[in-house]
């Protein structure tokens, strides 16, 4: 009985077994089902759970009660586990760690097999056969440093995600804050232009009786004008935060997210203001810059990695072979490139632009952080001065208020008078308001600018 040839048999087996450990495709398409999945927003069960178990360097994790609304901390940490950009932004992480993978694998070895069958008819002759297995030795010289490349680019990544974790938390949260202080300036805003409204009908009254002149018209009306401006232009900004927040949290934009007052707005620390506390290890602690560390790092290694492969490539071979008259030989070879044309001159000469590059990019982000944290603190006194005298007028303007309502009360003088007092009192409460505003907004600068949580995250009440 003839014996089946074995030969084909054992490549398909060969050849399937490696092919077991390939991946499969899989379609993803952009259809009406993916877009529904994608966008539907996070139950808050699971929200609470994740804010209660966060680990982050610098958003310290919460626990969400959610009754009568969202804290401003609250709302921060919320953004940062649904927000739809960062979700993005967390497959870069995909990306470097296949990146590792893909550095660490050995190159494949090559295997090749020939036949020549003879032509003429000769009973003594055979099949001539050659069988190779070569492997290209060269990409082990840079393997360590391309390794080394790609895991800190992979730091670098994470680092770059949790530094846009921690801006996304920043800006939602300021964003709370700023809701609070203009819903409070809001109604200001309208007490001043219903005020200067009903001015206005009181001075034309009077320019008909000839107690005012169209001068006097002309001023009220250009007052009122600007005061609806500003209440117009108060409800936009209101407007605007709120959908920004509504995005940022993956809530429908018809939606309200109801706000928790703050007994006051969180402030700096009394010993946090010194500047050369401030900066002192700046390039430790703002992420970003470590991020830039880590990149650079990796830049250093593909430089290596470049300069090596100008080695020339060097390729080994196994070969075992019968000719015709079933003579069986056993050999090896060598394979080396010569580098007459191609020395890798672009690949060097790139990675060190790159590395360069990311040199003069690092000092000059610590340079910009440095000088941003000095114009912040100068910002932040002047606007401790500006708060301070707004503060400082209210009881005055208050008492001023209050006596001439008692003494238009007892018709010792006009509306206009009365309304006017009332207005300036209604202004610097708004004054107070925004300068309050700016300086927590300075506030989460100087804490971005350092790269550290500086404010105390729960106000008392």
């Amino acid at each position: 009985m003839p014996t089946r040839p074995t030969g084909p048999w054992l490549a398909s087996g060969a050849l399937a077994a490696l092919l077991s450990g390939c991946a499969l495709y899989h379609p993803m398409p952009l259809d009406e089902t993916a877009r529904a999945e994608a966008l539907a927003p996070l139950r808050l069960d699971r929200v609470k759970v994740a804010a209660a178990a966060l680990e982050h360097p610098l958003v310290k994790p919460i626990v969400i009660d959610g009754a009568g609304g969202f804290s401003p901390d609250e709302i921060a940490v919320m953004a940062v586990i649904v927000s739809p950009q960062l979700r993005a932004l967390r497959d870069q992480r995909g990306v470097a760690r296949a990146q590792v993978i893909q550095a660490g694998i050995l190159p494949n070895p090559q295997l090749s097999r020939t036949l020549d069958y003879p032509h003429e008819t000769d009973p003594t002759a055979v099949t001539a056969k050659n069988t190779t297995l070569s492997w290209d030795l060269s990409t082990l010289l840079a393997r360590h440093d391309e390794i080394a490349a790609a895991r800190a680019n992979a730091e670098a990544v994470d680092l770059q995600i949790a530094w846009a974790e921690w801006q996304v938390a920043q800006d939602a949260r300021l964003r709370s804050f700023r809701l609070l202080s203009m819903q409070t300036q809001l109604p200001l805003a309208r007490e001043i232009e219903e005020g200067l409204t009903h001015n206005i009908e009181a001075i034309r009254k009077a320019l008909a009786r000839g107690y005012k002149t169209t001068a006097d018209l002309t001023a009220a009306t250009d007052l009122l004008t600007q005061a609806r401006n500003n209440r117009l232009a108060l409800e936009q900004a209101i407007t605007a935060d709120r959908l920004a927040l509504n995005i940022a949290l993956a809530i429908p934009v018809e939606q309200t997210l109801q706000i928790k007052p703050a007994g006051k707005f969180p402030e700096l620390a009394a010993q946090q203001g010194a500047l050369d506390e401030l900066l002192g290890g700046i390039e430790k602690r703002r992420l970003d810059l470590v991020a830039l560390q880590l990149g650079y790092r990796s830049q250093e290694a593909t430089l290596r990695a470049a300069v090596k492969s100008q080695f020339p490539r060097i390729g080994v071979s196994f070969t075992r072979a019968n000719d015709s008259s079933n003579i069986t030989t056993l050999g090896g070879g060598v394979n080396l490139e010569l580098p007459i044309f191609d020395r890798r001159q672009g690949v060097v000469a790139a990675a060190k632009a790159s590395r360069q590059q990311l040199f003069d990019e690092y000092y000059a982000r610590v340079a910009e952080a440095r000088a941003e944290v000095r114009q912040i603190l100068e910002n932040l006194a002047a606007i401790r001065t500006q708060l301070e005298e707004a503060t400082r007028s209210l009881p005055d303007l208050e008492q001023l208020a209050a006596s001439y309502e008692k003494a238009y009360q007892s018709n010792n003088a006009d509306v206009v008078t009365f309304r006017d007092a009332h207005a300036a009192l209604a202004t610097r409460r708004m004054e107070q308001s925004r300068l309050q505003q700016d300086l927590l907004e300075l506030s989460v600068a100087l804490e971005i600018a350092t790269g550290r949580p500086l404010l105390n995250r729960q106000p008392a009440s």
